[in-house]
């Protein structure tokens, strides 16, 4: 589990990293290109779905200091003009992003209540429908809407169609709340792993498949099954017939 820590914390200091060298070679350049707006971007989008929150400020403060730059000038050109309003298209799309982390959300579920027992199960079987999740709530359907209309509102979960039923997933996000949050301790065992555990009973490991066995025949034509792995029996001889 450390290893995993040591990997996102890693991986959000690079984005960070990455976002302030990009940011360094967008105010030294003489006109931005496309290349650059492409690339801050696609990090923005990626710190948002992370909750890169460190990225998404230090991406904020960059852009604001770029946009600085162009009050200083009294007649802006066209293609100034145009920079400038993509950097504050990109100020507005960070700021949005900062409203909507974990942090910001204040859901502050209760750990019994329907909101958070939604997000827990989905956690454990993504893509579970509305009816499985009523099911599994002990509610109806119209409430499992409700939960998830205001769920979806707040970026914790994605919902998707399969056929005619609504299917629910965690975001990355979510994931995060729920490990903030205490309502999903971090390494907790989530999908298919999870229903595995949940069959094995609490304090005991899912045991691995069973081998598939094959038919094998005797000597007298009568099927008999074994193990398909391990040495198969020796054959009796058959024996002489009585006169």
């Amino acid at each position: 589990m450390s290893a995993l820590n040591d990997s996102a914390t890693d991986s959000v200091h690079n984005r960070r990293t990455e976002v302030r060298r990009l940011i360094d070679a967008m105010e030294h350049a003489k006109v931005i290109s496309d290349g650059h707006f492409s690339a801050l971007g696609m990090l923005i989008t990626d710190a948002s779905l992370s909750a890169d929150e460190p990225a998404l400020v230090e991406c904020q403060d960059g852009l604001q200091w770029l946009h600085r730059h162009y009050l200083d000038i009294d007649a802006l050109d066209a293609p100034q003009r145009e920079q400038r309003g993509r950097i504050l298209g990109l100020i507005d799309v960070v700021h949005w992003a900062l409203k909507r982390l974990p942090s910001g959300l204040q859901l502050a579920l209760q750990p019994e209540g329907h909101a958070a027992r939604f997000l827990v199960a989905v956690s454990r079987r993504p893509g579970m429908s509305n009816r499985q999740l009523a099911t599994e709530l002990g509610t109806d359907e119209t409430e499992i809407s409700r939960v998830g209309r205001k769920l979806l509102s707040a970026g914790v979960v994605w919902r998707r169609k399969e056929w005619r039923h609504n299917a629910w997933d965690l975001t990355p996000r979510g994931r995060q709340y729920l490990e903030t949050s205490g309502l999903l301790p971090a390494g907790t065992e989530t999908g298919p792993e999870a229903d595995a555990v949940a069959d094995a009973g609490p304090g005991r490991r899912a045991e691995p498949a069973r081998p598939a066995e094959t038919a094998t025949r005797s000597p007298d034509g009568v099927p008999r099954r074994r193990p398909a792995s391990g040495p198969a029996r020796p054959q009796e001889p058959p024996r002489p017939a009585r006169g």
